[in-house]
């Protein structure tokens, strides 16, 4: 299944294997991703991004121009104030309190979604320019997730920032009793949905007269967090001036109280050990498979290929038979919408490449060749736009050189 549609490089960098993948059924594709290493005084920092665009690319566009860099600086001025004064004991420095770290991350999702939301809103109205308006708040009408994960060499903390319902889980591997191995699933972040218990609750105890979440909807949207989606923070008087005067969109119905979405994340803390691996993806990864099959597929293609096995093709594998510890049930939809039966193959070279054939379609070609000629707007209808990470976490030296090495497909 060579795709123009199925994309994926791999990176080697100083501490791990990073894969990115892009699927895209929207045209143009709404996902977007970003990746930087960075050399510090101890080792170096990794910032890993999936973003998941809707209502246009245009506000995934400019987080990916974005996000890291206002991370990147923010965290670099917080770990200053922390580093010793004394030039003969560079590793010495304590390290900021885990607290502040978090705080951080949270004010700086913060300070962009300002950026793009309100202060936009003040360089319009500043100018009669209606061309001027239209440009400056694309970043604002269109939304975006956000998935990051900071990652500290010398510390090997690793730290997930969420806003949306994208999700990132680790796998480890872990010896079985019969004497070979299976690898486990650590789940890093919870979806921010109109599902989400303590999602609602926040919701409503902001807007305790209002009939905020419906079928697991906020306000007809399917993510509680978010960039942009303005619509949705602007009062209703603003986006009154907007529509009369710089050809804005109506209100929504049933806007009274806003803001109803926020772009402050939920940020959680892992330390990671050598083997380890991290997959963060967007949601139309989740909608086909389960976090255990994206483990599971995952240390399926690391041992093959880690053994440097036979080029051989090797016969589908069914879910239960995947090197993964077991829990729970299969909830994802997409299959069940496509009346198939999911069994998986290891064809690829590139890792994101391989959960992505496995996620549409597996062995079964002729719906993987189906899905993949459907065209926008149709092929929303059978699935969304995936953009994957797979970071390995192995054994690192501070002084070793960083480079590409593309495998996925053209």
């Amino acid at each position: 299944m060579t795709s123009s549609r199925l994309r994926g490089k791999s990176l080697f960098i100083i501490f791990s294997l990073d894969t990115v993948l892009k699927s895209n059924s929207n045209d143009p594709t709404e996902d977007d991703h970003a990746e930087a290493i960075l050399p510090n005084p101890n080792g170096v920092w990794g910032f890993f991004s999936v973003l998941d665009g809707h209502s246009g690319w245009e506000t995934s566009t400019w987080l990916r121009e974005n996000l890291i860099p206002a991370l990147s600086g923010s965290l670099a001025d917080l770990y200053s104030k922390y580093r010793s004064n004394e030039p003969t004991l560079p590793f010495s420095s304590p390290d900021p309190p885990p607290n502040e770290v978090d705080d951080t991350i949270k004010r700086t999702f913060q300070r962009l979604d300002d950026k793009i939301v309100h202060e936009a809103i003040e360089k319009v109205f500043s100018s009669p320019s209606r061309h001027a308006a239209t440009n400056l708040l694309a970043p604002a009408y269109s939304g975006s997730c956000a998935l990051v994960a900071f990652y500290e060499s010398p510390t090997r903390l690793l730290r997930i920032a969420l806003t949306g319902d994208s999700r990132a889980v680790l796998g480890r591997r872990k010896h079985s009793s019969d004497g070979g191995h299976v690898y486990e699933v650590h789940v890093l972040s919870t979806d921010q949905n109109g599902y989400n218990l303590s999602e609602q609750t926040r919701l409503r105890s902001e807007h305790p007269d209002e009939d905020v979440v419906k079928n697991g909807r906020v306000m007809g949207m399917g993510m509680a967090r978010a960039f942009g989606d303005a619509r949705w923070k602007w009062t209703p008087e603003v986006q009154k001036r907007l529509k009369f005067e710089y050809l804005g969109r109506s209100l929504p119905p049933g806007v009274k109280t806003p803001p109803y979405l926020t772009a402050v994340p939920e940020v959680t803390t892992f330390k990671v050990m050598t083997g380890d691996f991290l997959i963060l993806a967007t949601d139309g990864l989740w909608e086909c498979l389960t976090n255990e099959e994206a483990v599971g597929l995952t240390g399926l293609w690391l041992d093959r290929n880690s053994q440097k096995a036979n080029e051989n093709p090797l016969p589908p594998v069914v879910p239960k038979d995947l090197p993964v510890v077991k829990s729970g049930e299969d909830t994802t939809v997409r299959y069940r919408q496509w009346a198939a039966t999911k069994r998986f193959v290891n064809l690829d070279s590139n890792a994101a490449t391989h959960l992505a054939r496995n996620a549409l379609g597996g062995a079964d070609t002729d719906l993987a060749s189906a899905l993949f000629s459907l065209r926008a707007p149709r092929s929303r209808t059978y699935m969304d736009d995936i953009t994957a990470i797979i970071i390995f976490f192995g054994e690192a030296s501070v002084d070793t050189v960083a480079g590409e090495d593309n495998k996925g497909d053209p």
